[in-house]
């Protein structure tokens, strides 16, 4: 549930950044960053998000296959993450994205072994 939560709160995110009146209200480095993010970067944050929602209601549901769409959202992470190592530096808002992605798709391998998942 928290994962859930965590990821609809980021699914927000990645909405209001394509909204360009918002983006307007933003400080001017968010702005830049944002404006100049290349395709997979967005790409890779909206995987991020939105597959870590998926996968988090398919866990809730107690489904195999979210471990796999987990797999997809991190790699959706890493390629966020990475843009943001290179543009701005070291980001906690996007480690934090990181080690949640870690530690769901970690909680669904364990989950599918112990046989929690159908």
């Amino acid at each position: 549930a928290v994962g859930l939560l965590w990821n609809l709160i980021g699914c927000w995110n990645y909405i209001l950044q394509t909204d360009p009146d918002v983006v307007a209200t933003m400080p001017e480095l968010y702005r830049v960053v944002i404006e100049n993010r290349p395709a997979w970067a967005t790409g890779g944050f909206a995987l991020s998000v939105f597959g870590g929602a998926v996968g988090s209601i398919l866990l809730l549901l107690r489904r195999k296959i979210a471990t796999g769409v987990f797999a997809l959202s991190l790699l959706g992470t890493i390629a966020a993450y990475y843009f943001g190592l290179r543009v701005i530096g070291f980001d906690p808002a996007t480690f934090s994205a990181l080690l949640m992605s870690l530690g769901l798709l970690w909680y669904a391998m364990i989950s599918a072994r112990k046989g929690w998942l159908k």
